[in-house]
């Protein structure tokens, strides 16, 4: 039976661990049932059980209700870079949609609620398979638990190291981004040349009637030849060797000091 140290420490660990899930794309999707998530979460924080170096914490209602304050926020800034590695994904999805001609339709995403871009909806779930390919929710898990050596309960967060971060990654967020949709973003401007030069030599054709399908068409058939180099950079993003974790890893050495 855990004692009532045990029992805070199990709290303020459940704490941290469902915040993170609670942020994360890929578990906090609707149709993952809230049971499963905090059961995940219960599961972890009762296996990790990180020592608690205020024990009269323990006893002061105000003390506990501030590392309760302060799980919430590391679990919120942890979570936050899995949010823009996942962003620079649906990033690249919308700049795929505007020049095929897809800007305007959206479709409902069940997950979220929410209307996305159609190729952010793709792109999302060709990365969160890349993702569970390559055990990229272990490697959280495994951060996550090393997190309280970096940042125990009561530990001060390196404001100035979580900034750097969150700005270096941001950047590198639009930078994946980029790269996605570039293949894309070439073969459709290609077309748009191909099309001005067609107007230009037999002004009768009206290009806004042919442009949409070849456009759409061109644009599905680079899509498909670029899909093994999407899968590439997608997974130099969430290896454990990626971005992903060279950030996450950056901030727990540096962002507990």
């Amino acid at each position: 039976m855990l004692s009532p140290e045990a029992l805070v420490r199990f709290a303020l660990a459940l704490v941290r661990f469902t915040t993170f899930l609670m942020v994360t794309p890929i578990f906090s999707m609707r149709n993952i049932p809230a049971a499963t998530t905090i059961g995940l979460a219960s599961t972890a924080a009762l296996l990790v059980l990180p020592p608690l170096d205020v024990p009269q914490a323990a006893q002061s209602l105000a003390a506990l209700l501030l590392l309760v304050f302060h799980e919430v926020v590391v679990g919120l800034i942890l979570g936050f870079l899995v949010v823009l590695a996942f962003a620079a994904v649906q990033f690249a999805g919308q700049l795929t949609d505007v020049p095929i001609g897809f800007g305007m339709a959206t479709v409902l995403d069940p997950n979220t609620g929410a209307q996305t871009p159609v190729f952010s909806q793709f792109y999302f779930i060709l990365a969160a398979l890349v993702f569970f390919g390559l055990d990229g929710h272990l490697w959280l898990f495994r951060a996550l638990a090393q997190s309280y050596e970096a940042i125990p309960f009561a530990g001060f967060i390196g404001m100035d190291v979580t900034y750097q971060t969150i700005l270096s990654l941001t950047g590198e967020m639009f930078s994946i981004g980029i790269q996605l949709a570039l293949p894309v973003i070439a073969t459709i401007l290609l077309v748009d040349v191909g099309l001005g030069i067609v107007v230009r030599a037999v002004p009768q054709i009206n290009v806004f009637v042919i442009g949409f399908p070849i456009k759409v068409t061109v644009g599905m058939a680079a899509i498909a030849a670029a899909l093994a180099a999407m899968v590439a950079i997608i997974s130099r993003l969430f290896a454990y060797d990626g971005l992903l974790m060279t950030y996450l890893r950056a901030l727990l050495t540096a962002g507990g000091q």
